[in-house]
């Protein structure tokens, strides 16, 4: 969706988040651990047609509130998200 083009629908009413603060992007990710919680800037782009929003992830955490963690190391050893499994 970063070219404009909704993946799910095809439409150009594609619109991103554009604020450059973390905290005010309008969307994070945060992995709630026993005692620090890690939170992630993300990237988002919103198809004002079909409603579709993709949300891409930063890789290393914010280290405002944490250590500035992985996402990998941080969602894995969270509290609040669980693997998938099917």
């Amino acid at each position: 969706m970063k070219n404009g083009v909704c993946i799910a629908c095809g439409s150009n009413n594609v619109y991103q988040s554009v604020n450059s603060s973390w905290s005010r992007d309008g969307v994070t990710v945060m992995a709630l651990g026993d005692k620090i919680t890690e939170t992630f800037a993300t990237e988002s782009y919103l198809c004002l047609d079909c409603r579709h929003l993709e949300i891409l992830v930063a890789e290393q955490a914010a280290a405002i509130f944490g250590k500035g963690k992985s996402l990998t190391e941080s969602i894995q050893a969270s509290t609040n998200w669980k693997k998938v499994s099917g």
